[in-house]
């Protein structure tokens, strides 16, 4: 149920799909309906929300702000209707996480079966985001957690705890240098690199440190997929840096190999959880929390050797 106006709804989803069409199917209503409730909006508030174009429905710079208003207005209802539930005795609490992708492969799952083996009518979903957009979810209500590394602060965010994670270089164990006990980032920047794009917090750091060598290093491609560059990587086709997050599995297994960066200094990571300071907290929702500390303390244990 919503007790807020359809349009509400109706916006987020053409915005979410870029498509009035889309957003009709996935709300099972005509595509006139929810059209009309557009320009209806548009007209009494006097402004464009959307441009039409031919690649589809993009925000205006009004809309991108009513989007904002509309996000956190719905995440509020949902919570909302969460706690009345909870009053009646009808614990169906949703729990959003969200976090880049790498957490889903072997971080996440564990602390979500033992979620669900004790709270079964708790439900959860993930959404995989960077960066700002992190922030974004929380301060909107649309993510109960993050987890993100190396957060900054932000008014009305808080860091629950965070835990130190080293960064490697990653290689194939065919490349000349899977046998070393350490590398520097000078020894890497002899190969071509694989490098996480701008959305991850570490291609600052990496970019500061081979602005210090005295020689152009060859940077092959970038992306904010874990997959994507563990394919590449998996090519022979350079070396790439990151935690070991996303890839613990290929890790174990010695499809890649993780190299501790040293000469001169080791390169670290903060992994965190953070939430909205002014998060209503649940049992399953504090319990959900436990979980993830014992997790990330655990899991900082045994990827810090």
């Amino acid at each position: 149920m919503s007790f807020h106006a359809p349009f509400l709804r109706y916006f987020r989803e053409v915005a979410n799909c870029g498509s009035v069409r889309l957003a009709a199917r996935q709300l099972h209503i005509s595509s006139s309906a929810v059209n009309r409730q557009i320009l209806k909006i548009e007209d009494e508030l006097g402004v464009k929300l959307f441009e039409r174009t031919a690649a589809g429905m993009q925000l205006t710079a009004a809309g991108r702000i009513l989007a904002e208003h509309v996000n956190r207005t719905l995440s509020d209802e949902e919570r909302c209707l969460n706690d009345l539930a909870e009053l009646k005795g009808v614990t169906t609490t949703l729990l959003t996480i969200a976090g880049q992708e790498s957490v889903i492969a072997e971080f996440l799952p564990p602390v979500l079966v033992q979620l669900h083996a004790n709270y079964p009518l708790a439900g959860s979903s993930f959404k995989a985001a960077g960066g700002q957009d992190l922030n974004r979810l929380l301060l909107e209500h649309a993510a109960d957690i993050a987890i993100m590394f190396d957060p900054q602060p932000e008014t009305g965010i808080s860091n629950l705890l965070s835990r130190e994670l080293p960064v490697g270089a990653i290689v194939s164990p065919g490349h000349p240098l899977s046998s070393r006990s350490s590398v520097s980032i000078r020894d890497c920047s002899e190969f071509p690199l694989i490098l996480p794009d701008q959305s991850w917090p570490l291609r600052q750091v990496l970019d500061d440190r081979l602005r210090q060598l005295d020689k152009q290093a060859t940077i092959l491609t970038s992306s904010n997929s874990v997959e994507f560059l563990r394919t590449m990587i998996n090519q022979q086709l350079g070396i790439g840096f990151q935690t070991a997050m996303g890839i613990e599995k290929r890790l174990t297994s010695g499809e890649l190999v993780l190299i501790p960066l040293a000469n001169p200094d080791p390169l670290t990571q903060q992994l965190s959880l953070c939430a909205s300071s002014s998060n209503r907290q649940s049992e399953p929702y504090r319990y959900l929390l436990n979980l993830l500390q014992d997790r990330l303390d655990n899991y900082a244990d045994h990827w810090s050797c």
